[in-house]
């Protein structure tokens, strides 16, 4: 089932039934389309999400079979099952691998180098169009390349890189981060050894990385207890968020999104800013 949880950064279309993509309207549509794509945009109702479960899944389709595997590294095999005569273009999915997941109708378009596919949330119905639509998840994937992922790139290396220490103002230990499957990144959390202050990066690579801060943006938005500011320095959709001693600032260099979280900083602004400079000049 794919559930869609509809607040934080964290929330999450947790199901491992995302899976499939092509279908054929012309002869040759689905060799069109075999291959690999990677979801770089996911929406819910129109509105941006970011997801562990589906930004920079990886959807692999050969004829009649289609495997996805997220960013996490869990994987979905499923048999695919064509209409030639709907409009949109449409497929349904039959997951095989592992099993008990939910069927799915799906449709899709693809335009230029991007496909587009849309499904019902949890429901087994196809969808009419690409709404907006209450329930409807339309996701954006682009060809799958050989590119570095942020779990690639050390997070806590880019830290130290950065100085962390001379920002706390004393040496620092590497915290055990809890893997949260709902972040398609990596996270690294340096913490002052004697407790007084903690800075935490998480990254999230290509090609979801902008999309990731579009929907970041829009749940801090939506947070009545946090201040938000545009940051036009770091870049185009670079913001921070302020609530009580925590700073939170969020943008995107090279396709990879950054998120800086700040806790009980001493050092004022300029100073956290020539910081997250440079931890965006690593990317």
């Amino acid at each position: 089932m794919i559930i869609v949880r509809g607040h934080g950064v964290v929330a999450a279309l947790a199901g491992l039934a995302l899976a499939a993509v092509a279908a054929p309207v012309r002869a040759n549509s689905v060799t069109a389309l075999e291959g690999s794509w990677t979801v770089a945009q996911a929406t819910v109702n129109g509105a941006l999400r970011a997801d562990g479960k589906v930004l920079n899944a990886t959807w692999t389709f050969r004829g009649p079979e289609l495997v996805m595997q997220n960013a996490n590294g869990e994987r979905l095999r499923s048999a695919l099952s064509f209409d030639a005569t709907a409009g949109p273009p449409a497929f349904h999915v039959a997951p095989l691998d592992p099993p008990g997941e939910r069927p799915l109708w799906i449709i899709w378009e693809r335009r230029g180098d991007e496909l587009r596919l849309a499904f019902y949330d949890g429901v087994d119905r196809r969808p009419e169009d690409f709404g907006p639509r209450h329930k409807l998840v339309v996701l954006t994937l682009v060809p799958a390349r050989a590119t570095p992922t942020a779990a690639a790139v050390d997070p806590c290396s880019i830290l130290r890189v950065a100085g962390v220490d001379r920002l706390l103002g004393g040496p620092t230990r590497a915290q055990q981060a809890q893997h949260r499957a709902s972040i398609p990144g990596s996270t690294c959390a340096l913490h002052r050894t004697d407790g007084s202050g903690a800075i935490s990066l998480t990254l999230v690579g290509p090609p979801a990385g902008p999309a990731y801060v579009g929907a970041a943006r829009r749940e801090a938005d939506a947070n009545r207890r946090m201040q938000v500011e545009e940051e036009p320095a770091l870049g185009a959709d670079a913001f921070s968020g302020t609530s009580g001693w925590t700073v939170v600032v969020v943008a995107h260099r090279r396709g990879t999104a950054m998120i800086l979280k700040f806790e009980a900083l001493s050092a004022g602004r300029v100073e956290r800013q020539r910081f997250v400079t440079r931890v965006l000049d690593q990317l």
